[in-house]
């Protein structure tokens, strides 16, 4: 990469301030080569009446675009409608603030204030808000607790309401400040403020809706200059690796980085390197325009120098791009809206409430919740199951048995006799998370807080139960759903990034099936490993010692894989797996072929869905030394063929990532799952 190529790159990435209501020479210098700076963020200093500021935005568009740049600027303010706010009255007109809209608990009433702001804007011509809404220890959020105290699930209803409502308006949400620090004490002229909440506070509070906007990708998050011990006792969130990298892999963001703004002067050009080096992807510079050149030079030098890796600014500059052009386009960044867009008439209260009065929500009362008691609950248990989720109608004897396993810990909500709610949890310890694996609540009592409440409490007990800090919707022993099953309604699937549980990267996760009266080995596989040599025979014991010794190079640190071998083993049932010899005689793949009842089949839920007669294919595992030779797929084939000769109508096959690979061997899908996540912080 060139120098003029990565000074193109890297003024993307900065995001400035300036004095004054017409677009100076200095603004512009910073917009035009050599800097190209990709942002602008306007504050009261640049604001005096609306047509001002519409010719404001646009000459700085103008001067962006005949200087070259690609995409358009990013034109920033901060517009919650309360003290503070970048755009006030008369410039605009009056919108309820943050405090009102709490008041009212109504997501319907946040959707409809912020795509009034989110209207305002972008008549003005701005396209991205910094906003505090998920920040429960604002202003905002203590007035309303006056009244009532907001969870922080509560919360993360309504700024979730109020991040959609700007996207319908074409404004970039950004929320601030991660960590949700009491920004209101924050004077950075004299020092750096700490915030000196415990990881459980931050955790069990104030990160909760922040983990929903990340849950459901918000586009954009500040990153402030605040001290916040729990995540690292000597530097401001912004200046620390440690709580970016927080934010990146237990809070599993993708999103966009800013920097807050780098003051006082003096240490700017060094806080735009601590910033970079600390992960963001953007910086906020609103001091001088000779302090902003300085931080510009002095990052472009530490690029230089391999301070800061090349990588870093490429990966930054995809992002920023990337969210440019899902929002911004040259045509709607140049065109200028009548003042009159703005709609003058728009009225608090009709926004707030048909009454015109804000009105308090009373928020659910206390939920009491109780351990599961299987001798009273199980019956009511498995009606509201079997009723709710009638696709998973797991026989009761089965479902008996796999809520009862010793790892489970499970919790109720009754009222009066009648259960109403119930969470189910298990704990594995080979395995580096907890699972929640159920939640279920009686249709007449939803949307009520329960299932909330279910999940929190599940939440807890495991933080408590387990070192794990990952806890995963779904299950691994005993075996229900692999992850939130995708035939649920989706409101359903959604409940849990509302609780801020993160889609797991990579392909979904497949259960498979096969009906035995109708299967066909597929010849192309059983003819490809044929001609490699491959031969396929029930395990035998004189086979143990080397199966054993060679599953353990590949699978050792699997107790549950090597261990369903095992169990095999021990109860002399070699004859239910099948292996692969190759032409010297040596084991090259293994599946196990299962009959109900035996081994690991009887850790599964689902199989006796289809049926009594239904075996189960797992565990398959080839060597490396026959890899691509077809040996998997004719594995499974002869396995299949196998149950049909000892009495199998049909074949399941449990948790599959692989894409398309059980296909090829005649299987067809039976359901699908996406794995969520939550990471608690250490």
């Amino acid at each position: 990469m060139d120098d003029g190529q990565l000074q193109r790159q890297l003024g993307q990435l900065f995001i400035v301030g300036f004095d004054g209501l017409t677009a100076d020479d200095n603004i512009k210098t910073l917009i035009r080569a050599p800097y190209y700076i990709g942002g602008v963020v306007l504050s009261r200093r640049n604001i005096a009446t609306t047509d001002q500021v519409v010719a404001l935005v646009h000459d700085l568009q103008r001067t962006a675009k005949d200087a070259g740049h690609a995409r358009p600027l990013f034109i920033c303010a901060s517009q919650d409608n309360g003290l503070g706010s970048t755009i006030e009255p008369p410039v605009a007109p009056s919108l309820p603030d943050l405090t009102s809209v709490r008041a009212t608990g109504s997501a319907g009433v946040a959707y409809r204030v912020a795509s009034a702001t989110g209207r305002l804007l972008g008549t003005l011509g701005i396209n991205m808000n910094f906003t505090d809404v998920c920040n429960i220890t604002s202003k905002a959020s203590k007035a309303a607790e006056a009244e009532r105290a907001l969870s922080g699930d509560e919360l993360g209803h309504l700024s979730a309401a109020t991040l959609k409502g700007l996207r319908s308006e074409g404004i970039v949400p950004c929320i601030k400040s991660f960590t949700g620090c009491d920004y209101t004490c924050r004077d950075s002229q004299v020092a750096i403020p700490a915030d000196s909440k415990s990881k459980k506070m931050l955790e069990t509070h104030d990160l909760i809706p922040y983990r929903r906007a990340f849950a459901q990708n918000v586009e954009a998050v500040m990153i402030p200059h605040v001290v916040v011990p729990c995540l690292d006792d000597s530097l401001p969130v912004s200046f620390s690796r440690r709580a970016v990298n927080i934010l990146r892999e237990k809070l599993q963001y993708k999103g966009l980085m800013i920097s807050d703004c780098l003051d006082p002067e003096a240490s700017a050009a060094n806080g735009a390197v601590a910033s970079f080096l600390a992960g963001n992807h953007c910086i906020i510079m609103s001091d001088t325009f000779t302090a902003q050149i300085e931080a510009f030079r002095r990052v472009l030098d530490a690029c230089d120098a391999g301070e800061i890796p090349l990588d870093q600014i490429l990966k930054s500059f995809a992002l920023v791009n990337r969210l440019k052009d899902q929002f911004l386009d040259w045509e709607s960044m140049l065109k200028i809206h009548p003042v009159n867009e703005l709609n003058l008439d728009f009225q608090a209260d009709t926004l707030l409430l048909e009454t015109g009065k804000p009105e308090l929500c009373t928020g659910p009362s206390q939920i009491p919740i109780e351990p599961f008691d299987p001798s009273e609950d199980m019956t009511q248990l498995i009606k509201l199951w079997h009723s709710l989720l009638p696709q998973y109608a797991v026989p009761a004897y089965r479902l008996s048995d796999l809520l009862t396993r010793p790892n489970g810990a499970h919790f109720r909500v009754r009222r009066g006799p009648t259960l109403i709610g119930f969470v189910a949890t298990y704990l594995n310890e080979d395995r580096p998370t907890t699972y929640i694996s159920a939640l279920l609540v009686d249709p007449a009592h939803q949307s009520q807080g329960i299932g909330t409440a279910l999940i929190r409490h599940a939440q807890a007990y495991l933080r408590t139960a387990s070192t794990a800090r990952t806890v995963t919707i779904g299950s691994s022993f005993p075996r229900f759903w692999p992850g939130v099953p995708l035939d649920i309604p989706t409101h359903c699937q959604s409940f849990f990034t509302n609780r801020g549980f993160c889609n797991a990267p990579g392909p979904t996760a497949r259960d498979y099936f096969v009906d035995l009266a109708k299967y066909e080995a597929p010849s192309a596989a059983l003819e490809r490993a044929a001609a490699a040599g491959v031969t396929f025979m029930p395990w035998r014991k004189d086979q143990y010692d080397e199966c054993m010794t060679r599953q353990k190079e590949m699978f050792g640190g699997d107790d549950v894989w090597i261990g369903a071998y095992e169990r095999l083993a021990t109860s002399e049932q070699y004859h239910q797996a099948m292996v692969a010899v190759d032409t010297s005689g040596k084991q090259v793949g293994w599946t196990l072929m299962l009959e109900p009842g035996i081994g690991l089949i009887s850790d599964l839920a689902f199989p006796p869905l289809l049926g009594e007669k239904t075996g189960q294919i797992g565990c398959v595992g080839v060597h490396s030394d026959a890899r691509n030779k077809g040996v998997g797929l004719a594995l499974v084939a002869h396995a299949a063929v196998d149950l049909k000769r000892r009495g199998m109508e049909r074949i399941f096959v449990d948790w599959v990532t692989l894409v398309n690979w059980y296909e090829k061997t005649g299987f067809e899908v039976w359901r699908e799952y996406r794995t969520m996540t939550l990471n608690e912080l250490d």
